[in-house]
């Protein structure tokens, strides 16, 4: 045991002290939406629907139907309700009503929105586990554990055509301390929302354009004072001035690690394509590996950046195109007094048994 502490307090230690000795600096990039949207600009969020596989059978009495139910609703609307607070959040889908929406679907109107987005969850089970241990004294104790877990899954369906754009899964799943009594176990939902709020982080960035910081280690010499002066700058914030430096020595001298950390600084202000002329400049007088493996990034960036202007180029040509369509909404959907999935217009596809 002291071994182990010993070695956890070593390994932060010298985890600290490595961090304290590296300079990074840093840039917020916008990243494309995992699924191309048509160039949508708005979306609404329909109710989630819940397959009637339920199992929960915990409880017993005769509160335990209505006790299930609620459970159901609570997950449900989480869902649904975290799912606009994310998009919203981001900025770039603005949200349109669900009931506005689910109107325009029923009765043929013309649609509030781009697109729609919904989910279904399913394979659900809720079961307490019952242990008997014997305490310090040989007496039997009974102890309860909770277990939950299910499957949730996302579809996105373009509004004017009703075709599905994209459809995600997700497993939820999480179990409970151990509790001498049924009734002070959790609720379901708190075991299971780290994977809730997992699955509706990766389905906004599927969806939406998202910002990410990324940070750059610059490299330290510790014999040359220019070098040392420039990275002394950039320590301090002072990264404009540290990139002169650095870029000046390197045309003088071709030192890679000028080189390198100019194109490091350029990468974090966003002027990627200053960055990258620079980077293949260095890397060609240096066959380095670490040089190499941040040009690979570098071009994944610029990748990232020329997806952004794409999607956002479909939505433009989108907006231009819905503001001089006056066609009425399509005649894919029938007059109906029923929900939108009991009438079948958001569907998602069947679970393998």
């Amino acid at each position: 045991m002291k071994k182990t502490l010993a070695f956890i307090l070593g390994s932060f230690i010298l985890f600290a002290t490595l961090l304290s000795c590296t300079t990074t600096v840093s840039g917020e990039f916008e990243r494309p939406a995992g699924l191309d949207m048509n160039g949508a600009r708005s979306i609404a969020v329909l109710d989630f629907a819940v397959q009637e596989n339920w199992n929960a059978d915990i409880w017993s009495g005769r509160n335990s139907y209505y006790r299930k139910e609620r459970e159901k609703e609570q997950i449900a609307d989480y869902l649904a309700s975290n799912l606009q607070k994310r998009i919203a959040k981001e900025g770039y889908l603005s949200l349109a009503s669900p009931i506005e929406a689910e109107k325009a679907l029923r009765y043929r109107t013309t649609p509030p929105c781009d697109a729609y987005v919904s989910g279904s969850i399913t394979h659900y089970e809720d079961r307490i586990d019952r242990r008997v241990r014997e305490d310090d004294e040989g007496k039997e104790k009974v102890y309860f554990i909770r277990r939950v877990s299910f499957t949730i899954n996302y579809s996105i369906l373009d509004a004017a055509t009703g075709k599905e754009l994209g459809y995600k899964r997700f497993n939820a799943s999480g179990s409970s301390y151990e509790a001498e009594s049924r009734r002070d176990l959790p609720d379901p939902i708190r075991l299971v929302k780290s994977d809730m709020d997992r699955s509706l982080r990766e389905m906004t960035r599927y969806i939406s354009p998202y910002k990410e910081r990324e940070y750059y280690s610059l490299i330290k010499d510790k014999k040359n004072e220019t070098l040392q002066k420039a990275y002394k700058l950039a320590s301090d914030g002072n990264t404009e001035e540290a990139l002169k430096i650095y870029s000046e020595y390197y045309e003088a001298s071709g030192s890679y690690k000028a080189g390198y950390n100019a194109a490091m600084i350029l990468q974090s202000q966003g002027k990627l394509d200053e960055a990258k002329k620079l980077l293949d400049d260095v890397y060609q007088r240096n066959q380095d590996g670490k040089i190499k493996n941040a040009l690979r990034n570098l071009n994944s960036e610029l990748d990232y950046a020329d997806r952004v202007r794409t999607q956002k180029g479909l939505r433009e040509s989108r907006s231009r195109k819905n503001s001089q369509d006056t066609s009425s909404f399509p005649d894919q959907y029938e007059e109906s007094g029923e929900s939108i999935k009991d009438a079948g217009l958001i569907t998602f596809p069947k679970d393998e048994q």
